[in-house]
């Protein structure tokens, strides 16, 4: 079965990117080489000799089917850091059956392996984890009070996947921004994002002329259909150009990746390519079709940050390839190659990468991971990165753009200031949703609309000061100040909007609020430029 995704959110959809190629602009390795290179005849004696000194010198009682697998999963972890090993003993047979069947459901979140500890790097959209206060940073320790046993994101996708909406009990280890550290448990179901909610949660008009457009994931079969009704309702609503935000997003399908710049782009117009080893895995993916009758050449912005990853950076990168788009944010998370999976006689199975995939000017968006040690691999995933020596290619209209390690953006943002500890503190007990569920029902016509809020996102006052005495009974004590003020504000605006309305409500509130998006829209002109005078 190959497959193309977002980590270990899906094990159907597993995506990530890899070396650069001719096309991208790097040195060659020009350096003789002083070594002659070993036989794998040579090599394969060698292994059969340790093997056998162990077996035959060895004052322990060694369980040889223990070292072999050691070789095997050693062997396999060398090629790249996302390839893996399932051992046939670790699937159980009724967790077999629900894998062959497509009936193994995971928990709604994605983990990314750093120095051996698996970190949350995105929570599903619309799920009840969503709402569960479980932040990208956060470290998985225990699962039901037993020590995590996987060592990389699809091992623990296993580990973690069971019977649909049964739950598992995850403990958490949170870094405070003092530096104290935090355990926290959290009850979380098994669902499929794509089963709860649409994956356009958030389609409005920011003002007269501004649509603005956020898609969560490519997991769901439907993103275009939803994502191409949503652009028409803002058309209809005299839109003239668009933002359409891909922040946190995983990735998924790489259909859908296609069908949503067919969006955009014309029929035939290169997505993406791909190529391996073997003839049947190179293919480039191309527009099937446009969704219009003549193709929209309003001005696009494209919001893209660390969270933005797989077939969501597929989008971003041909949008930008093809000057399409102006990308804003930060750089994207870095992950595409082509994953298949091969079973072992013994039941064992191997995910291995079999494709590189790149953008349509020859980009690499996968980290580099030759000559890089595991550690620093992964160490590098959140890391501060510039342009100096990635690799590069021009678009169609002859602009540089930048890859080997995710989608870098036309204009880069700042990456959000950290929360203060009290507020850190308060997101952990959960105070904002506990107090807001009572206080929309005891006041369910504060805003008689989504509309409302969203043109006043103030509460009244009082709303704050209940607040804080809500706090302090779970011995969270907020500081006093127009600052703290004005942050409980803009977080008792968004949680009333979701407790009220929705996905819709919040999503709406979190970009009427988001300075990043202001900043989006304050790049319209650069946008603009990319479609030439005639637009």
């Amino acid at each position: 079965m190959r497959s193309i995704g977002a980590g270990a959110a899906a094990l159907s959809m597993l995506w990530t990117l890899g070396a650069p190629d001719a096309r991208s602009q790097t040195k060659p390795d020009t350096a003789p080489r002083a070594v002659r290179h070993r036989t794998a005849y040579e090599d394969m004696q060698m292994f059969s000799q340790v093997l056998n000194q162990i077996r035959v010198n060895h004052p322990d009682s060694v369980d040889m089917h223990e070292l072999m697998m050691a070789a095997v999963r050693g062997m396999v972890e060398a090629a790249d850091p996302h390839s893996f090993v399932v051992e046939g003993m670790d699937l159980s047979p009724e967790k077999r059956r629900a894998y062959e069947d497509g009936k193994l459901v995971p928990v709604p979140i994605a983990f990314q392996f750093f120095e051996g500890t698996p970190v949350v790097v995105s929570v599903a959209p619309g799920t009840d984890a969503s709402k569960l206060d479980i932040l990208l940073g956060d470290a998985l320790i225990a699962v039901d009070s037993m020590a995590v046993d996987a060592e990389s994101e699809q091992e623990l996708y296993y580990f973690l996947a069971g019977k649909k909406n049964t739950t598992v009990r995850l403990t958490f280890e949170r870094k405070r921004v003092d530096g104290s550290v935090v355990t926290l448990e959290r009850v979380v179901r098994r669902e499929k994002a794509e089963d709860n909610t649409t994956a356009v949660p958030a389609v409005f008009m920011l003002d007269q002329r501004t649509g603005y457009v956020r898609v969560t994931t490519f997991v769901a079969g439907h993103v275009n259909e939803d994502l191409h009704s949503g652009i028409g309702k803002l058309e209809s609503s005299g839109m003239q150009r668009l933002i359409l935000d891909l922040r946190d997003n995983g990735g998924g399908r790489v259909d859908q990746a296609a069908n949503v710049a067919g969006e955009f782009l014309p029929s035939g117009t290169i997505v993406y390519t791909q190529e391996g080893r073997k003839r049947e895995v190179t293919d480039t993916g191309r527009v099937s079709r446009s969704f219009w009758k003549s193709e929209r050449r309003f001005p696009l912005v494209l919001m893209v940050n660390e969270g933005t990853a797989s077939a969501s950076e597929l989008v971003a990168g041909a949008l930008q390839d093809h000057d399409r788009a102006l990308i804003v944010g930060q750089p994207s998370f870095g992950k595409a190659l082509l994953m298949e999976g091969f079973p072992l006689m013994d039941g064992s199975m191997i995910e291995l990468v079999v494709g590189h995939v790149r953008t349509p000017c020859g980009r690499v968006i996968q980290r580099q991971y030759h000559g890089v040690a595991r550690r620093e691999y992964y160490r590098m995933a959140k890391a501060d990165r510039d342009t100096a020596g990635r690799p590069w290619c021009k678009t169609d209209d002859g602009r540089v753009v930048y890859g080997g390690g995710g989608i870098y953006p036309d204009l880069r943002l700042p990456r959000p200031k950290p929360a203060p500890l009290w507020y850190a503190q308060m997101q952990e007990e959960g105070v904002v949703f506990k107090f807001m569920n009572g206080y929309v029902a005891a006041n369910p016509d504060v805003f008689p609309s989504l509309d409302a809020l969203a043109a006043n996102p103030h509460l009244p006052a009082s709303a704050v000061e209940q607040l804080r005495a809500f706090a302090a009974r779970d011995s969270v004590e907020i500081p006093p100040g127009a600052t703290a003020d004005s942050l409980l504000q803009r977080t008792l605006a968004r949680a009333y909007a979701r407790v009220k309305w929705g996905d819709a409500g919040y999503y709406r509130l979190v970009a009427v609020l988001d300075p990043e998006v202001a900043q989006a829209v304050a790049a319209f002109d650069r946008a603009q430029q990319l479609l030439g005078p005639a637009h």
